[in-house]
């Protein structure tokens, strides 16, 4: 390609640029006018429905050469910046900063909302309950080890709705102060159970006899490190590029695809998308078929469970409380006949969320 051709490319290229500049601002005055609306109007500044139909809109109108994943990283932070300037929003997490609930949030909320840390699951849903912050990001489950105990336990607790959910890819790698750090030297391995857990074939073979010290989470297990110059963390690789950690070994989880669900709670209720996943707990009587009968009108309706977990009530012994994910909005007319039935036969329940189904992979 000759100098002049090259030339002209990029004088085209800086023509568009500022189109695109322009237009992005003229959108950001429309989302300026949608926020006076929504503020005047009493409605959340975030909404999940609304940015599912965007995202799809993008991945409609795009004919390439960039894939939709790349289409769809950008809007993210348009987005986010148009949020911004709407209603800055406050999102809680479990921290430090670095951790997988971190990651959680810039993925799902772009970078320019202000995302605070908390050091517990239950301080996150206070900060919202609170009104400290709009939302919180909480970790659910996760593919290989199942539930997180605490946030279950925390709806029991807690009146704030599931408003969003999202799931991100887990790695972990094995973290260490000094870059040449060797294995046999290790004597003490920080790390979130439920990450430990993920990981206990590798440390069973590669550290059996190491000291397993249980933190918070992920990133606070590279921040102890960072701090005490020793001993090694299970953390994710931006977690030892923010504490200043090296990486000794990566991939360490037993599991590939390993993957943690993430709930946004808050105080609305999304709207139906005509996607959308419920979650909800129940409870029912101590006797034979109960719960059968409980969850028969799903069957007839052929209405699918994504999930059912049970939980001790810790009001009466060996009584459960049963949490249940299936597709569909609660406003939905198939469903509405379906709690009706459910109600009949539950001596508690309760709708802990409607909202999109995010997809799994």
């Amino acid at each position: 390609m000759r100098n002049e051709d090259l030339q002209d490319l990029r004088k085209k290229i800086d023509s568009l640029d500022k189109e695109i500049v322009d237009k992005i601002q003229e959108r950001a005055s429309y989302a300026i006018k949608i926020g006076e609306t929504k503020r005047a109007k009493g409605e959340p500044i975030y909404r999940p429905d609304r940015e599912k139909e965007v995202y799809e809109k993008i991945q409609k109108l795009s004919n390439g050469p960039l894939p939709a994943n790349a289409l769809r990283s950008i809007y993210r932070e348009i987005m986010s910046a148009s949020i911004a300037i709407e209603k800055g929003l406050h999102v809680a997490y479990l921290g430090p900063e670095g951790s997988f609930s971190h990651q959680a949030v810039r993925a799902r909320f772009g970078t320019l909302v202000e995302s605070i840390q908390f050091n517990s699951i239950p301080d996150v849903f206070k900060a919202v309950e609170t009104d400290r912050c709009d939302y919180g990001v909480v970790p659910i489950e996760n593919s290989s080890e199942g539930l997180v105990s605490s946030t279950m336990d925390m709806f029991l607790q807690s009146d704030l709705k599931i408003y969003s959910e999202i799931y991100i890819k887990i790695s972990l790698c094995l973290l260490a102060y000094n870059p040449d750090q060797e294995l046999s030297e290790i004597k003490k391995l920080y790390g979130i159970k439920i990450g430990n857990s993920q990981c206990k074939h590798w440390i069973a073979t590669n550290l059996p006899n190491c000291e397993i010290i249980e933190t918070s989470s992920t990133a606070k297990a590279a921040l102890l490190v960072a701090e005490k110059k020793e001993g090694g963390a299970i953390a994710s690789k931006i977690a030892g590029e923010i504490y200043g950690l090296n990486v000794v070994r990566e991939n360490i989880e037993d599991l590939p695809n390993n993957s943690t669900r993430f709930l946004i709670i808050g105080k609305s209720q999304c709207q139906p998308t005509g996607r959308d996943k419920t979650s909800m707990v129940f409870t029912v009587s101590d006797s034979p078929g109960s719960l059968f009968n409980a969850l028969k009108p799903f069957y007839e309706r052929k209405i699918n469970l994504s999930k059912i977990e049970s939980r001790p009530t810790r009001r009466n012994p060996w009584q459960y409380n049963f949490f249940i994910d299936f597709l569909g909005h609660e406003k939905d007319p198939e469903i509405i006949e379906i709690l009706d039935d459910l109600k009949k036969s539950a001596t508690f329940l309760r709708i802990l969320g409607s909202y999109p189904a995010a997809d799994s992979n």
